[in-house]
Parts: structure tokens; C-alpha cells; sequence
């Protein structure tokens, strides 16, 4: 398990949530590979930390369906399944479809304005997968979620985007992401122009596009039909 190299813990968060921080960005991103063996010690010589806060951050992320354990036997990154990966694309979709039809009387100005520099940084096409997925949370995802104010969705979004998130940038190609660009658009307009109705389908559009490709890509990898 070839482990990322990065600064020793923040003293300034708890130890539980660096050491879960640190492992969640590096599957996310993949620098921890679908499939990959994680070994506690490797972990804390990594992190800087001991068995226990490692122990626990990576049953956090088994929970998130993004690490896999096996008791007296191995730990690793859980390896993307087709057919899990439609059923939550599925879930996570309807979960976000309803978020944006409902926050979108309640974007602020502000809000606006980051959706429309969205759209126009989407357009660049040097973006590498980690922009893109930034540009996908952070910059359409999150204002949503974080103008809606509900903690229950909040807190839902919070643990199934991350596995989502993985795969699409786990992809072999860009497909997911040229595909599913035209029909963004449609999502920013309607938000920026108050029509939730609208945006709420311009989003389930958009993100069936992009998650379809992205199922299928992986599907052939594993020489079958999704």
C-alpha cells in the first residue's frame, strides 16, 4: 500500500477526523486505488498516529461503502461494482433532484454568481478530473445543499456523494464528464432564473447523463452489460 505523502496531523482537528479526512481524500481521489490493501501500520506511520483513531476512521468509511473489512483478514478499498454503483447513482440522483428543486427560491445573489462561474470554468477543456470534481461538489453540489440548510440531507449527501465522486473520477476516460456538460447549462439558467421546477429536472438530466456513462465505462471493463 503505497500511501500519499502529506503533512503530519493539524493539532487543530481531532485526531479521528484528520486521520478520516486524510484516507477519504486519497480514495476519493485516487491516490488509493479501488481494490488496494490498506495496512493499519503503514496508515499510522503515514498519518502520524495511533492503531485507534485509524481503526476508527476506517470503519467510518466502511460505513460510507468506501473501504472494505474483512475481521482477521484484510482491510482494503472497497472496488467499484456496477451494479452498486447504478443503484446509488440512482438514489444519490433523486436525493439531489429534490435538493435543487427546493433551494432554488432560495439562492442568494451570491449563489448565482458562483453557478454562472461554474458553468463558464466547465467550459475549460485542460480541467484535470480533481478540478472537474471540484467544480461538480463545490461549485454546484454544495450551494445547493448549503442554501437548502437541512441537516438530515446535509448529513445524507455527506456520506453517499463521496463514492459517487470516486467513481467518476476513477473513470477510464473523460466521457462522463464531455457528455454530460451541454446539460448543465439548462441547470444554471433555470437556478439563476428562479424556476426550481425546471433546474430540478435540468439537474436529474444532467446527472443521469454523466452517471450513465460513467456505469458503462466500468461495465465493459468488466466485460458485461450494465
Amino acid at each position: 500500500m503505497p500511501v500519499p505523502v502529506t503533512e503530519a496531523v493539524s493539532p487543530r482537528r481531532l485526531i479521528r477526523d484528520e486521520v478520516f479526512l486524510r484516507l477519504l481524500d486519497a480514495i476519493v481521489e485516487g491516490d488509493l486505488t479501488p481494490g488496494e490493501q490498506l495496512y493499519d501500520a503503514e496508515i499510522e506511520k503515514w498519518v502520524g498516529v495511533s492503531r485507534t483513531p485509524v481503526r476508527e476512521a476506517l470503519n467510518q468509511l466502511a460505513t460510507m461503502g468506501l473501504v472494505e473489512i474483512m475481521p482477521q483478514k484484510r482491510t482494503r478499498v472497497t472496488p467499484i461494482d456496477t451494479t452498486r454503483l447504478r443503484g446509488l447513482a440512482d438514489t444519490v440522483g433523486t436525493l439531489l433532484r429534490g435538493v435543487v428543486r427546493d433551494a432554488t427560491p432560495l439562492l442568494t445573489d451570491a449563489d448565482k454568481e458562483t453557478l454562472r462561474a461554474t458553468l463558464t470554468s466547465a467550459a475549460d477543456k485542460t480541467a484535470t478530473k480533481l478540478e472537474r470534481d471540484g467544480l461538480l461538489t463545490a461549485g454546484l453540489i454544495d450551494v445547493f445543499v448549503r442554501r437548502l440548510d437541512n441537516r438530515t440531507i446535509a448529513r445524507l449527501v455527506k456520506r453517499h456523494l463521496p463514492e459517487v465522486r470516486r467513481a467518476l473520477i476513477a473513470t477510464p476516460s473523460d466521457a462522463a464528464y464531455v457528455g454530460s456538460l451541454p446539460l448543465l447549462k439548462p441547470v444554471v439558467t433555470a437556478a439563476t432564473a428562479g424556476d426550481a421546477e425546471k433546474a430540478a429536472a435540468a439537474f436529474a438530466a444532467y446527472w443521469d447523463k454523466g452517471l450513465q456513462t460513467a456505469v458503462d465505462e466500468f461495465a465493459a471493463l468488466e466485460g458485461k452489460t450494465a
